[in-house]
């Protein structure tokens, strides 16, 4: 997922500019501009507004990644696509038969590099808080494989909607088959094991938005 440092350096880099260049913009040193886009230190919001300024995004843009309205000026239309909201009960219909999705809401995201498929998803109860709370958003891809520690969307044999936990390989059964487990963040969730409770991938998190009210 995408940080605000990272949205920093995109930015910047998108207009060619140095750090030294863009701190002359904004009234802060190399240094700074340096250390907010490696994640060391969060700008104060003088800067973050002045970056918005400058970059014709707004706060809300570098704060948490969203780009609905107006709030992107400086993207062209073919860097901007909308793309599906589900909840647990769609996401799950989707990743039993991989058709099309079918939403009333969409939001849109920046850039050309998605796959075709993505999707958001509406987080619900806090077995990943406090990392993840209900309401925040989740953007998936289907159609990438998850590597240890990935969050994934999962969804378990039997069952029509989706689960969102961190994804860990343990290894091998006595029988020589791989099993795995989705862990939540919340210690006060059990831990899934695919030994006892079979589960399928649907997905792997590529980026959180994050919900502030």
């Amino acid at each position: 997922m995408q940080t605000l440092g990272q949205r920093i350096y995109k930015l910047r880099t998108s207009k060619k500019l140095s750090r030294d260049a863009l701190g002359d913009k904004v009234g802060a040193s190399k240094t700074a501009i340096k250390n907010w886009e490696d994640g060391e230190n969060v700008p104060k919001l003088e800067y973050i507004q002045k970056m918005a300024d400058f970059f014709s995004c707004s706060v809300e843009y570098l704060t948490d990644g969203r780009i609905d309205g107006d709030n992107f000026k400086n993207a062209s239309m073919d860097e901007v696509r909308m793309v599906p909201v589900l909840n647990h009960v769609q996401a799950g219909a989707f990743c039993e038969y991989f058709e099309d999705a079918v939403a009333d809401r969409t939001e849109p995201v920046v850039g050309n590099d998605y796959n075709k498929n993505i999707y958001w998803l509406i987080i619900e109860g806090l077995s990943m808080a406090p990392e993840f709370n209900p309401k925040d958003l989740i953007l998936v891809d289907p159609d990438t494989q998850p590597n240890p520690g990935d969050y994934v969307v999962a969804i378990k044999d039997g069952e029509h909607e989706v689960t969102f936990k961190k994804w860990r390989p343990r290894g091998f059964d006595d029988n020589g088959v791989e099993y795995f487990e989705l862990v939540p963040l919340n210690p006060d969730y059990p831990i899934i094991d695919s030994r006892h409770a079979p589960f399928g991938i649907c997905g792997v998190m590529i980026e959180h938005r994050k919900k502030y009210r």
